[in-house]
């Protein structure tokens, strides 16, 4: 499994907030643990109280595996990336226009040259709307934001963050924070 879930300040193209408060936030409240690269860290001992699971028993492997790889469940801080990478899991995603609700046709033959340049204008077809293809509306299943919180080998609509953890970063960094699921970045 190759699919992440996402947590990010909104707006998604906004001057991102100090990756150090996210780092203190996450790490004080527990739900981040050690690190393990500049970038990576090990879930915490509050993990689980701050990420609620669908399903009866979700499998999660947690340590890093003996060959070394990232295939386990581990949390990546991305820091402010512009323009930042449309990441989407295409077989949920379906964007729409944020103004007008409106569907996007074509989208998927698309997606490969939006990658890059998510602060691009699109204008819908339906309503002449002019807005950043890192703000279309995914239904949470793509991100494009200049800083986020990626907690790896999570499947998409799997597992969502508790209130107070999005609650808690808004208090550090004094901005909204969404969430998402999409394709890893490994």
């Amino acid at each position: 499994m190759n699919a992440s879930l996402y947590l990010f300040p909104l707006p998604v193209l906004d001057q991102p907030p100090a990756v150090d408060k996210v780092i203190a936030a996450l790490q004080g409240c527990g739900f981040m643990g050690d690190s393990l690269d500049e970038q990576r860290y090990l879930t915490g001992p509050a993990f689980f109280s701050h990420i609620t699971f669908a399903g009866c028993s979700p499998y999660l492997q947690l340590q890093k595996p003996d060959d070394g790889g990232w295939g386990f469940c581990h949390i990546r801080l991305h820091e402010d990336r512009f323009p930042p990478l449309l990441h989407v899991t295409p077989q949920r995603g379906r964007p729409r226009c944020p103004v007008c609700r409106g569907s996007i046709p074509g989208w998927k033959e698309r997606l490969s040259r939006w990658g890059e340049v998510s602060p691009r204008l699109w204008q819908c077809e339906q309503c002449a709307a002019l807005t950043p293809l890192a703000e279309l509306d995914w239904r949470q299943y793509g991100v494009a934001a200049r800083c986020s919180v990626e907690i790896h080998q999570v499947y998409p609509g799997e597992a969502l963050p508790g209130e107070g953890l999005l609650q808690l970063l808004q208090e550090q960094t004094g901005r909204e924070w969404g969430y998402a699921w999409a394709d890893s970045l490994v």
